[in-house]
């Protein structure tokens, strides 16, 4: 068995020059999610024009410019993984009200989507079916 070495590096993924090329064996991340309003702030200060999204109430535009952001990590974490590395993106679709519109916002088909162009191979998907009825939970975690 041969040695191993870890590291944390603790800083936006969107950006990982610290990390050579093909340097990595395994991540595993559970991004921020679009259309979660708790994440609107931070991906408004990441692009201004989804603040003015929201404010409109355009939420296909919102979503479309919040995934824009995440796909600067898709890419980096593309650049830093090992042939035969592997990504694992724990993700969740979001259902919001915007406007008059009640949707669901499918980040999980986004993403895999963007990984595929960019050259990711995709791995059968695990789907978490959680129940998210109790009134203490969001979306089925402990939040």
């Amino acid at each position: 068995m041969s040695e191993t070495t870890h590291k944390i590096y603790f800083q936006n993924a969107q950006n990982l020059r610290a990390l050579e090329d093909e340097s990595v064996d395994l991540i595993l991340t559970s991004p921020m999610y679009p259309l979660v309003q708790i994440w609107d702030h931070v991906f408004s200060q990441l692009n201004p024009d989804i603040g003015v999204a929201l404010e409109k109430e355009d939420g296909n535009l919102a979503f479309e410019l919040m995934h824009q952001e995440l796909d600067k990590v898709w890419n980096e974490a593309f650049r830093i993984l090992k042939t035969n590395g592997i990504a694992c993106i724990n993700v969740g679709d979001t259902t919001r009200s915007i406007g008059n519109d009640f949707k669901l916002y499918a980040s999980h088909s986004r993403i895999i989507s963007h990984c595929c162009k960019i050259g990711f191979q995709c791995l059968p998907l695990i789907i978490w079916a959680k129940l998210t009825n109790a009134p203490n939970k969001f979306m089925g975690s402990g939040m």
